[in-house]
């Protein structure tokens, strides 16, 4: 193991500074920018603050003036570099790089937010979307994912209906969705709905995966009932709770003949090991559904 860092470190030292100039600019293209912009950028950020004028870096780079003023228009677009007058007579100007500590934390901040974004709005979508594509098809308990198969026969042995699955399984981020709407068998509305996602790791205490989770559901919850148009519907509104140990909301809607705001039922994030239940349904249906689950997965643990 020793040699082995030995002839690393050896390398890196080795390395002319053409070579990690060279390294440097191919990392940069990583976050968006084009060749000739690394380049620039890179030949901007060795002079630091006190930045340069267009004429020093085309000599520098090789790169004709034209073009370099373009590039510099595309980052100063993109907030990667800043320009300062220095002479008015004649005019002329010159351009700092951004700091590459905060350049790259808010690329990787805004990807991020952008990845949290598209999660929601795939939860929000997804059903609706794959049922499209699939069309209409008869749902059975021999019919579904092998994954929702012990959660659901308990349901669809005491009458529950599965209305609705989909499926989606994500590589990059290291899990698989099964997302059902149901039909439970007791309460006024009978919708309830569970939402199974399996990870490669143990998850349970991962508080900012739970989080992540519930605030998920939340927004999916809202959207729905808003999209559904109740007739009479005027607002609705979530109300953070617990139910045992496991975070949730009581989900409440505003009618237009009802003067006080209708509890209309609960849902629960569940983490357990490397699943979270998200289980959503009317007050009798909620229990039976939460019940089932914890069953399943207490029954599963006795057997491993």
């Amino acid at each position: 193991m020793k040699n082995e860092l030995y002839k690393l470190m050896e390398n890196d030292f080795n390395d002319t500074e053409e070579d990690r100039s060279e390294e440097f600019i191919r990392n940069l293209l990583n976050f968006g920018l084009s060749e000739e912009e690394a380049k620039v950028y890179f030949s901007l950020l060795k002079r630091g603050k006190r930045g340069e004028i267009v004429g020093r870096i085309k000599d520098e780079l090789e790169i004709g003036r034209t073009t370099i003023y373009a590039v510099m228009e595309r980052l100063n677009q993109k907030k990667w570099v800043y320009s300062e007058e220095i002479s008015d007579s004649p005019k002329r100007i010159k351009y700092i790089a951004n700091p590459p500590m905060e350049m790259l934390g808010n690329i990787i901040k805004e990807r991020e937010d952008n990845l949290r974004n598209s999660k929601d709005i795939s939860l929000k979508i997804r059903d609706k979307l794959d049922l499209k594509y699939q069309g209409a098809k008869k749902l059975t308990i021999n019919t579904i994912h092998v994954g929702g198969y012990k959660y659901l026969k308990p349901l669809v042995e005491k009458g529950w209906k599965i209305k609705s699955e989909v499926v989606e399984h994500i590589e990059s981020l290291e899990y698989l969705v099964l997302d059902y709407e149901l039909k439970g068998s007791k309460g006024i509305p009978k919708d309830s709905g569970l939402i199974i996602f399996f990870y490669n790791k143990n998850i349970e205490d991962d508080t900012k995966i739970v989080q992540e989770a519930v605030e998920m559901f939340k927004t999916k919850t809202e959207y729905e009932i808003r999209r559904d148009k109740i007739p009479g519907f005027q607002d609705v509104k979530l109300d953070d709770t617990k139910f045992g140990e496991y975070p949730g909301a009581e989900v409440y809607i505003k009618l237009k003949f009802k003067k006080s705001w209708w509890n209309v039922g609960h849902q629960a994030v569940i983490p357990l090991k490397n699943k979270i239940f998200l289980i959503f349904g009317a007050h009798e249906n909620f229990q039976i559904l939460m019940d089932t689950i914890l069953n399943a997965e207490k029954f599963h643990h006795l057997m491993e």
